[in-house]
């Protein structure tokens, strides 16, 4: 038995001695063993995507709002990027939190970001893509973050330096207000002592009451409560739910009172209204009815409500970074200037083509003069416009779009044959407002903003005196915006043309495309926004996405076709993403015939 077990243990103890053996005989074998696991060799070459979207893609983090970080890291290098870390740090005080969270802290200002990811290998030629979420808390203040995003890479070949700025917006509270009652003493339902609009005793009417959210946000299942303390005030139907109730949005609800004999007041009559909402920010607490007995109640009253988030469309998420290894606002960038003919011919028609760039007496437009020579070879070879017209920079005067569009004695009205014609307006340059808001202008090379009425030219009577040249068709792009600022791009800064910027533009467009089913207008952004330069392509970022759109993309059905309608929706959808991480919220828009061909290819 002895044997047996001395004997084991001798079996046990020969891998331990071999092994003891083999490393001190060897020692340069210890010295080279690899804690790490990471092999060293040719170095790796990280390229990276960004993105950024919140779930209501405005751009902006308002409290209780999620959104996401996208990083596509792709690997150019010849070695292999191993053992990669990622973290986000805030220009602010960063706190780790519970469970692999991190929570950034500025004044109070909270941003929990999600647990951060480590990438052990992305081979030579492979792409990563890490997600990111990121979640504003309810008690977010409004504030701008600027947050670097830093990869670092196990032997030091890291990624080059980003930040996104992202500003975050406190939690925007609704506000449930009165604005109104009305009694309604006749008809079905009511019983009146005198039809006089009036609350006698010994009635039995029907009063609608008006509230309104003049909050800033939606006031989310809102319900009402409408109460006497005196015994002597009946009331039916006191109680209910409105729903949600939207920003500046009004309702109406009916309840029947009857005061008996017995009421005795000369002031309000004690009926107390109450209205809660969902987060009960915006609640209207036990609030006293302005009804007196005999005596009309106040007229219904209510206000001009707007969601002040417009006025931080100009601070919407946006990446920066100086490295060519980046690309932050779209994947890759066609190449527009490659211009292949279409199958589209059309041997009756005219293209008149407009891009004033540097301005005489105002800040310029960057890129406008580069959006006109690209409209050119578009209408030319994509759309096959027989005639295409271009006027550039100070060879735009004066009188210059009267000059030219004036349906009686204008130079365009020579070249066309009524009912036949088809006719193409492009325009990049600066639009303009008045100091009221109610007019809005395309602008001359030589204008002065202190003459905008008489040297700027109306849209209206651009659009009516498009329409009275009596053509077979319509097309008109403008991509310019008409808010009063400049033209802004990642690498342009915006600025203020006029004193008017700020002023609420309420002019009424002619509206030509009512009547006439073949006038076409594609604008690159709403009139209180501003239209984006796109500096890879060196073009109004509307321009760049028109072009894209023509070459094909815009296709959206694959049947060789791009109609009206199927370019507008890849505008949009286009435009108004790229826009937000660029600088502001650019929404293209389109009025007039959906079904329109543009081209076939």
């Amino acid at each position: 038995m002895k044997k047996i077990i001395i004997n084991y243990i001798v079996v046990m103890l020969i891998p331990f001695i071999s092994f003891s053996q083999e490393i001190i005989s060897s020692k340069s074998k210890v010295q080279t063993i690899n804690l790490t696991a990471y092999d060293r060799g040719m170095p790796p070459n990280l390229f990276v995507d960004l993105n950024f979207t919140d779930d209501n893609r405005n751009g902006i983090l308002e409290a209780n709002e999620n959104a996401q970080l996208d990083l596509i890291i792709t690997n150019k290098g010849q070695g292999p990027a191993q053992g990669l870390t990622i973290n986000l740090k805030d220009n602010v005080k960063i706190v780790i939190g519970k469970e692999g969270v991190t929570k950034i802290k500025s004044h109070e200002n909270g941003l929990v970001i999600g647990k951060l990811e480590e990438i052990e290998l992305i081979k030579a030629g492979e792409s990563k893509h890490i997600i990111v979420p990121i979640k504003a808390e309810m008690d977010v203040n409004t504030a701008e973050h600027k947050i670097e995003i830093e990869v670092k890479e196990y032997y030091g070949y890291d990624m080059d330096s980003a930040h996104l700025i992202l500003s975050t917006l406190e939690y925007q509270k609704s506000k449930i207000v009165f604005s109104g009652i009305e009694i309604v003493d006749y008809g079905k339902g009511t019983s009146s002592i005198v039809e006089d609009g009036l609350l006698q005793k010994g009635e039995y009417v029907k009063a609608k009451i008006v509230v309104q959210n003049i909050g800033q946000n939606i006031a989310k299942n809102t319900s009402f409560n409408v109460s006497s303390v005196d015994e002597n005030i009946y009331i039916e139907k006191g109680i209910g739910n409105l729903g949600d109730i939207k920003i500046g949005e009004v309702k109406e609800f009916w309840v029947a009172i009857s005061p008996n004999k017995r009421v005795n007041h000369q002031d309000d009559l004690p009926i107390f209204l109450t209205l809660n909402e969902e987060m009960g920010f915006g609640n209207l607490e036990r609030f006293k009815l302005p009804l007196k007995l005999n005596q009309k109640s106040p007229e219904v009253t209510t206000l001009e409500v707007k969601a002040n988030i417009d006025k931080l469309k100009e601070q919407v998420a946006r990446f920066e970074y100086k490295s060519n290894k980046f690309t932050a606002n779209i994947g890759d960038v066609v190449n527009i200037n490659n211009v292949t003919p279409s199958k589209t011919k059309r041997q009756n028609s005219i293209a008149v083509v407009l891009g004033v760039e540097n301005y005489k007496n105002i800040f310029p437009a960057p890129y406008a003069e580069n959006d006109a020579k690209i409209a050119e070879k578009y209408f030319k070879d994509r759309l096959g416009v027989d005639k295409v017209v271009t006027y550039t920079n100070d060879e735009i005067i004066g009188f210059f779009f009267d000059d030219i569009f004036n349906p009686d004695n204008g130079e365009l009205q020579k070249e066309i044959i009524k009912g036949q014609t088809e006719l193409f307006v492009y325009y990049s340059g600066h639009g303009l407002h008045n100091n009221e808001g109610d007019k809005i202008f395309l602008f001359p090379w030589d204008g002065k903003i202190e003459r905008i009425e008489a040297q700027g030219y109306d849209i209206n009577t651009f659009y009516t005196n498009l329409d009275k040249l009596g053509a077979k068709s319509v097309t008109v792009f403008i991509d310019a915006c008409f808010s009063g600022s400049t033209r802004a791009s990642e690498k342009i800064s915006v600025e203020n043309i006029a004193s008017t910027k700020g002023v609420r533009i309420q002019a009424k467009i002619e509206m030509p495309w009512k009547t006439n089913p073949n006038f076409n207008v594609f604008t690159s952004s709403g009139l209180d926004e501003t239209s984006l330069g796109f500096d890879d392509s060196q073009t109004g970022l509307f321009t760049y996405y028109i072009c894209v759109g023509l070459q094909g993309s815009a296709d959206l059905n694959s049947d060789r076709k791009i109609t009206n309608i199927e370019l507008h929706q890849y505008l949009s959808e286009n435009v108004t993403t790229v826009s937000q991480k660029i600088w502001g919220i650019q929404t293209p828009q389109f009025n007039g015939n959906e079904s329109t061909i543009l081209l076939e290819y």
